[in-house]
């Protein structure tokens, strides 16, 4: 097995820990169905246990739908469409023998559901998801009443590194709904933020985003990503001048990797050289705005997870990220193998082109390969790093198209 994959017995693993945080004191250990013996809780896997995606309250049909219908934002429309009606036929019962791995929870003190029914003032259940073994893992939850109704969505904090990126968040949105006309571009509020246990808890108001919601992938939003760099007002400045080329000239520093850290810092070091005397337009960006992390409802755009965003960086940063990493997900080589020659060329909306957009491009995929850098030396960034070799070697090699 290569260092950036993970076994089944690993990832099953992590999934059994992340319930044992969520459950203190609470024995965890997988079951069939009909094996609940009076258990205090048992959780099923969505679709099963070798490819976790979800873990859903067994028992109580209109949540499990409800956690259906919503698990899964990145799926194609007859995914959706499928998923919303498998969600239909959950709430009737019948299909939840189908879900045969389950987790069981017996025993043990106050959970995170009881946590969580005294800060929502109500009885609550969550549906668990986990996501991949990157740096930023972290217990995603999804809070439902008893009866399948959206209480709220909750990020769990339990490294240092998740940590960081919920404290960002929590600055983010506090600013951010502050800030925004949320009847253009509506994102979460932030309903409590704090510490349980040694975990720390960011929860957020639910997103009225279902399976079927309209999520058009054609069209980048591009007027709601001008109103949110334009958000707290933009700054013209060369290069050199910004405090965005300022922290990135001092990032290689923190690359640890010794090879890693002479070349990134060639690279800061030509594209500084190349276009420092460049004038750009400095604004605020999502960081991580892609198809599958918002969705139209009632003719507003609904957008989450804010754990990246940042002020004071170059315009077009939004809709790069938006197009490339969709492109990549059905591009047929692996990620950043070649350099991406089109990717000058989407920025014309915004009003970018020549140098500017070429200079934009650049900036983009060295603040992405920085992001890389850093995630990838954590210890379960393994399965970044294959991606941070190839991102860093692309931007070393275009430096001999601009030098």
């Amino acid at each position: 097995m290569s260092g950036g994959e993970v076994s089944a017995e690993e990832t099953r693993a992590a999934w059994i820990a992340a319930v044992e945080e969520l459950w203190p004191d609470a024995t965890v250990e997988p079951v069939g169905p009909g094996q609940s013996d009076g258990a205090r809780r048992e959780l099923a896997f969505l679709p099963d246990a070798r490819h976790p995606r979800l873990l859903v309250p067994a028992g109580l049909p209109r949540a499990t739908a409800t956690a259906l219908r919503r698990y899964s934002h990145d799926l194609g429309v007859k995914q959706r469409a499928s998923r919303g009606l498998t969600a239909a036929a959950v709430r009737t019962g019948l299909p939840e023998r189908t879900l045969r791995d389950r987790l069981r929870v017996t025993g043990g003190g106050p959970s995170i559901e009881d946590r969580l029914a005294e800060l929502l003032g109500r009885p609550v259940v969550v549906s668990v998801g986990l996501g991949s073994a990157r740096a930023n893992r972290k217990p995603i939850l999804h809070v439902l009443s008893p009866r399948g109704e959206p209480v709220a969505f909750v990020k769990v904090g339990d490294t240092g590194t998740a940590r960081g990126l919920l404290d960002g968040e929590a600055a983010a949105l506090t600013y951010l709904n502050a800030q925004l006309d949320r009847a253009r571009l509506h994102v979460p509020e932030l309903l409590h933020h704090g510490t349980w246990r040694n975990l720390d808890l960011l929860v957020l108001e639910p997103l009225p985003t279902s399976a079927l919601g309209w999520r058009p992938r054609g069209q980048a939003p591009v007027a709601e990503m001008r109103a949110l760099f334009e958000v707290g007002g933009v700054e013209r400045t060369p290069l050199r001048g910004s405090a965005f080329w300022d922290g990135m000239a001092a990032s290689p520093s923190d690359v640890v990797d010794e090879a890693q850290r002479a070349t990134f810092g060639e690279v800061v070091e030509g594209i500084g050289k190349a276009h420092g005397d460049l004038p750009l337009d400095f604004g605020a960006w999502h960081g991580d705005w892609t198809p599958w992390n918002m969705a139209w409802h009632r003719g507003v755009l609904r957008l989450w997870d804010w754990e990246r965003f940042a002020r004071g960086v170059p315009d077009g940063f939004d809709l790069l990220h938006y197009r490339l990493q969709e492109a990549m997900r059905t591009a047929s080589g692996p990620p950043y193998a070649a350099w991406p020659d089109g990717a000058a060329a989407t920025l014309e909306p915004l009003g970018l082109t020549g140098a500017a957009a070429d200079a934009t491009v650049r900036l983009y995929l060295l603040e992405l390969c920085r992001r890389y850098l850093l995630a990838a030396q954590e210890p379960i960034g393994g399965p970044l790093r294959a991606d941070t070799e190839r991102l860093l070697a692309l931007l070393h090699t275009d430096l001999g198209r601009i030098s």
